[in-house]
């Protein structure tokens, strides 16, 4: 008893913790900000936008001079002269007590500079090609925004959709069981009107599980905690007159960004071209060196300072020049032909999408207006109905209220596909 009577408490507690927990109200506007704001593949793409601007720095700083400064200090025994490694700056020593040498130490000190003057354009192509990247990060970027959109439109509009068949359902449950109550009727009717309540009953359990369902796969969207209470606030609206298709086409080859991502890549696949041609090139080099130099007892005292300018050409042999060459032409057709196939898919999308808008743009009012008269007509017959006739005029009226809903959230998500599709909002 006394397990019983604690488990009873937990559960009252529970309830009550849970009653005072705040319904949260989504709009559509809201429920777009917060997939947005915490979707993981939004997030990742943004960080790859952050890694290319990145690259574009370090692309702009291959114009600088390679400045650099290097210490060393070195205690040697010789008895002939010898010269350092080349990390140690491949100094001249001389054995101690010889005219040159009179340590066995040796400090030294050196500034080097190194600027290319001339690459046949291999750096500013680089800094060309990191900009391209930067462009097309940032067009994956809003083509992963607007998917989200869609998503959360796609979930916003069926979970409206189910709700209202779950209201609708609950109450013509109600209405067909109030009948039912009411009315005397013989043993076959009886049998009948228990088999129609019986679908409304069914009906009900249905659009109730649907909308339970639909519910979390909302949450998962904008990526909330599963059982978080919420309620929508919007309604489902019919559509407007659609664009002509010659327009819609227009607009999704000026604003689609993965278009315009593929124009990018092809600007990439150009740059990378050149690059290729341009490993042939000679280079144009600048090198300098200033150094200190203490070969003494004492440290603070410099006996030699050095330095060196030079100016040089190298000359590159690349065995694998046309092997690279032709990989990066084949590279760029294969780029030209991808960019073919994505319009093709662009204007099948657009064709598609543009059909469905135009095709619930006409279907939503003729149901809506057979759904109303067939209702009317119901309200005004309902008195001299009989109570089975009755009962059934529920489950019909029911079933096209569940048409009515269908049709409208269809035509909300249409116009929906149909904006991401062409890239910009349908007003």
């Amino acid at each position: 008893m006394r397990a019983g009577a604690a488990g009873v408490i937990l559960c009252l507690s529970l309830a009550v913790v849970w009653a005072q927990i705040p319904i949260r109200i989504i709009t559509l506007e809201e429920a777009e900000k917060l997939a947005l704001l915490n979707d993981s593949k939004l997030l990742s793409a943004e960080q790859d936008e952050r890694i290319a601007e990145e690259r574009v720095k370090q692309a702009k700083y291959l114009f600088l001079p390679e400045l650099g400064m290097r210490g060393a200090a070195t205690s040697y025994s010789s008895q002939y002269p010898f010269a350092t490694s080349a990390e140690s700056g491949s100094l001249l020593l001389f054995p101690r007590g010889s005219a040159y040498g009179n340590s066995d130490a040796l400090f030294a000190g050196m500034g080097y500079l190194h600027m290319s003057l001339y690459e046949g354009g291999r750096t500013l192509n680089t800094l060309k090609l990191a900009e391209a990247a930067l462009k097309q990060a940032k067009t994956r970027l809003e083509s992963s925004r607007r998917d989200i959109v869609l998503a959360v439109r796609r979930g916003f509009y069926r979970l409206l959709a189910l709700e209202e068949k779950a209201r609708a359902a609950r109450e013509a449950l109600k209405e067909a069981e109030t009948i039912d109550k009411r009315a005397a009727m013989g043993p076959a009717d009886e049998i009948d009107a228990e088999g129609t309540i019986e679908r409304l009953r069914e009906k009900t359990e249905d659009a109730a599980h649907q909308e339970r369902l639909e519910r979390l796969s909302f949450l998962k969207v904008l990526n909330l905690e599963l059982d978080t209470p919420f309620e929508l606030k919007g309604r489902l609206q019919e559509n407007p007159a659609p664009p002509e298709i010659s327009k819609a086409l227009l607009w999704a080859l000026e604003s689609r960004p993965e278009l315009q991502a593929e124009s990018y890549k092809a600007q990439m696949d150009v740059i990378s071209v050149n690059l290729a041609q341009a490993r042939r090139s000679p280079t144009v080099f600048l090198d300098g060196d200033y150094g200190v130099v203490n070969q003494s007892n004492q440290i603070q005292a410099i006996t030699q300072t050095n330095w060196d300018a030079t100016l040089g050409v190298k000359i590159p042999i690349a065995y694998d020049y046309l092997s690279q060459l032709s990989q990066k032409r084949a590279e760029q057709r294969q780029g030209e032909l991808k960019r073919s196939e994505l319009e093709d898919q662009v204007r099948l999308e657009v064709r598609n999408t543009h059909e469905s808008f135009s095709y619930w743009q006409k279907e939503v009012p003729r149901i809506r207006a057979r759904y109303e008269k067939i209702a009317a007509a119901l309200r005004a017959l309902a008195p001299k109905l009989g109570a089975l006739r009755r009962l059934k005029a529920v489950e019909s009226l029911l079933d096209l209220k569940f048409s009515l809903l269908d049709a409208l959230a269809a035509a909300t998500t249409a116009r929906a596909e149909l904006a991401r599709a062409v890239g910009r909002e349908i007003q």
